[in-house]
């Protein structure tokens, strides 16, 4: 007993000593080392890295790259450490040094006011992998300055399309604040313009994580876990990328023939900016989307040049403005088919029909003795598809006349501004809903309109003239090129109003249908007939047979490639006249294409408008071109 009681006084000795160890070691931790794992706690945390998704890709209707995507090693400065270093000198000149450019371009980038303070601001792109290793090298040369690895957009095809296209940038401010953008950090790009930034959601991605245990001196100490990135969707186009440059190559062409010719008052067309759109009417689709002067979207993957900024900011040119879309122009006689069947719908004329064709018109009771002139003298009675081939100003003239004593008699009543509300009706006063921001509305005045402009109409009230003029797209009455091709659609399809779309689809990065994008054709034109619309179209194949665009078409197979077409001279103030012809090309029951050209100061548009059209067709269906005809001729 005594053995066993020795033995359990032991061990109680024991488990006293242990508790006291215990106890003496938790009140060491506790009170003696809170400093110290205070400091190591605080020395190590968990840091979170993003990583970039991969942007999506831009591809035509054939699946060929528009913009694709290349790594670029950039070269970044934090200001405010850079200020705070106070070594902002010798830092810019160690670049200077290191990246063998100019203090004075390296000083400008520091000083752009297109970043927020807080965000680093990029000096220079696809640097060498030695500068990265001596920047890291040498940290304590460069406070401020990181070299980051970016994704930056590559443009395979070079200028093609560089007007839907858009590009990237910093996301601002407002842009930080907003909801839309909450996923998104100080240093993230976002689209700027066209298609990058319509479809940012879909090309952006979503960005990956890694979580890591670092110590103070920024030391990895072990990982935590990560999540990838996921990679942006395709857009893939309606783009056919063998007919947008067919239609680059012949409207800088035919803006090149055009300076050899000269207009009616013996001097050299100046042809100084142009559109070519050409639509799918099945379902809207564009299948080519040209404006002139274009520019390089490649200028845009690094600062520009100062050669290049100042061919960018030129006002003059305005290069960077898409004319087919943000560009407002008088239509002139291209748009006669819309006010003509306007006035047929309105009950002013019939199809069947014969109206005066005159060398001049005045406008009943007006006794200031002022008239509008035709483009060329006439006196005939004629009906509405012979005004189209022979593009008669004066008989649309008449109508113009009826518009004007409606609004007269009726101004207060709902519709009293009939002849706006027939041509809003085609999707002329408005935005046509293409995938592109920024889209122009166009111009039609009203008697809103003249009130604001009293310098235009006698103390601001509406005239004669302003019902008159616009009948024939002139003077009061502007559309994009855009809009007058939608409404050649409308024509074309047999009365359905598309929404134009860049886009046909949104593909996953394995190449799977995410999203199809519809031209939304099931809108139509209230009020209209399908006979009346193929009158109007059968008129438009005589334009190219035998009325003011046949000189234009002389030789063409017209019988195994039917082209219906308006030609339309527009006067433009002080300058040169603006050219047109806008067409529905294929078998009249279904056609394949409407094209549309314009070209500013370009004169007659059967000079250059019709021929750059004609040379686009020939291209795109492999005929051989023929010699063209009636280059200086001086009709409508």
């Amino acid at each position: 007993m005594d053995k066993v009681g020795a033995r359990l006084r032991v061990l109680a000795l024991l488990v006293l000593l242990m508790f006291a160890a215990l106890t003496a070691r938790l009140w060491f931790l506790q009170v003696l080392a809170t400093n110290e794992f205070t400091s190591q706690a605080r020395d190590n945390s968990v840091r979170f890295v993003r990583t970039d998704a991969i942007r999506g890709r831009i591809l035509d209707a054939n699946g060929d790259d528009i913009v694709v995507n290349q790594k670029s090693r950039e070269i970044r400065v934090a200001m405010d450490e850079l200020l705070a270093s106070g070594r902002a000198e010798e830092v810019i000149y160690n670049l200077h040094l290191l990246l063998d450019r100019p203090v004075e371009e390296i000083t400008r980038r520091l000083e752009s006011n297109k970043y927020l303070p807080y965000q680093p601001k990029p000096i220079a792109e696809f640097v060498d992998p030695h500068v990265e290793a001596y920047i890291d090298e040498h940290p304590r040369d460069f406070p401020g300055v990181e070299v980051v690895h970016a994704s930056v957009r590559k443009y395979p095809q070079g200028r093609t399309a560089a007007h839907i296209l858009g590009t990237l940038g910093l996301i601002n401010a407002e842009e930080l604040e907003s909801p839309r953008f909450r996923s998104y950090g100080i240093n993230d790009l976002v689209g700027r313009g066209g298609l990058e930034q319509t479809y940012e959601r879909w090309l952006r991605g979503e960005k990956g994580e890694r979580k890591y245990i670092v110590n103070a001196d920024g030391e990895v100490l072990r990982a935590l876990g990560s999540l990838e990135p996921v990679p942006g969707n395709d857009v893939q186009l309606a783009i056919d990328l063998d007919v947008q440059r067919i239609a680059e190559e012949e409207l800088r062409l035919g803006m090149d023939r055009a300076r050899t010719l000269t207009d009616s008052d013996g001097f050299t067309l100046k042809a100084s900016a142009g559109v070519v759109v050409v639509l799918d009417p099945s379902d809207g689709g564009v299948e080519a989307m040209v404006s002139v002067p274009s520019f390089d979207p490649r200028w845009n993957v690094e600062e520009p040049t100062k050669e290049q900024r100042k061919y960018l900011d030129n006002e003059q040119l305005s290069p960077q403005l898409n004319r087919a879309t943000q560009g407002r122009f008088y239509p002139g006689s291209a748009f006669k088919v819309v006010s003509g069947l306007s006035a047929v719908k309105a009950g002013f004329a019939t199809l069947d029909g014969y109206y005066p064709c005159t060398t001049e018109y005045v406008h009943p009771g007006d006794e200031s003795g002022a008239s509008f002139g035709n483009w060329k003298p006439s006196n005939s009675t004629i009906s509405f598809g012979q005004a189209l081939v022979e593009s008669c100003d004066t008989w649309f003239y008449t109508f113009g006349s009826d518009f004007y004593f409606h609004w007269l008699n009726n101004q207060l009543a709902k519709d009293g501004e009939l002849m706006q509300k027939l041509f809003r009706e085609w999707g002329f006063g408005q935005q046509t809903g293409i995938d592109l921001p920024l889209e122009d509305v166009g111009l039609m005045a009203n008697a809103d309109w003249a009130e604001q402009h009293p310098d235009v109409f006698y103390r601001g009230v509406w005239q004669p003239g302003g019902n008159i003029l616009s009948m024939i797209g002139s003077d009061y009455f502007q559309s994009t090129p855009l809009q007058l091709a939608r409404a050649y659609m409308a024509i074309a399809n047999r009365g359905h109003l598309c929404r134009p779309h860049l886009a046909d689809q949104i593909l996953s990065p394995d190449g799977e249908v995410v999203r199809r994008i519809s031209g939304k054709c099931d809108k139509r034109l209230p009020g209209y007939t399908e006979q009346q619309l193929a009158y109007v179209h059968q008129a438009l194949l005589g334009v190219t047979e035998r009325g003011t665009a046949a000189c234009a078409f002389g030789g063409f197979p017209l019988s195994q490639i039917p082209v219906g077409g308006k030609t339309g001279t527009a006067e433009n103030g002080s300058k040169q006249d603006t050219s047109w012809f806008a067409s529905i090309v294929g078998p009249v029951s279904d056609p394949d294409h409407v094209i549309v050209a314009m070209v500013e100061q370009g004169g007659f548009g059967s000079q250059t408008a019709a021929p750059i059209v004609r040379r686009i067709i020939e291209r795109i269906y492999g005929l051989e071109p023929n010699p063209l005809g009636c280059l200086t001729t001086q009709e409508d």
